[in-house]
């Protein structure tokens, strides 16, 4: 069980990498990855406020579940951020 979840995390990776270099990129495809990847980071951003939220309940690894989700999720602001800022046109003026 562990397995398939190594290579689900790998796989989910390496597709949000490859969106980020999409849409940095100049091609026709561009605007849809960069909204595909921006939706992506919000979706899991909205997840680790429900994680953190949800380790409110009793239990002795509480403390490092919210950490963990708030550290995430500051993690995945900042890449969305990163995501949204408009690019400046290089040899423009």
């Amino acid at each position: 069980m562990a397995i398939i979840l190594l290579i689900f995390i790998g796989i989910f990776i390496t597709l949000l990498v490859s969106l980020a270099i999409v849409s940095r990129g100049d091609s026709a495809m561009a605007p849809f990855a960069k909204a595909l990847l921006a939706l992506l980071l919000g979706l899991m951003a909205l997840f680790c406020i429900y994680g953190f939220l949800a380790s409110f309940e009793p239990s002795e690894n509480a403390l490092a579940f919210k950490i963990g989700y708030a550290v995430i999720f500051v993690i995945l602001t900042g890449l969305l951020v990163w995501t949204l800022r408009p690019r400046k046109a290089i040899g423009r003026r």
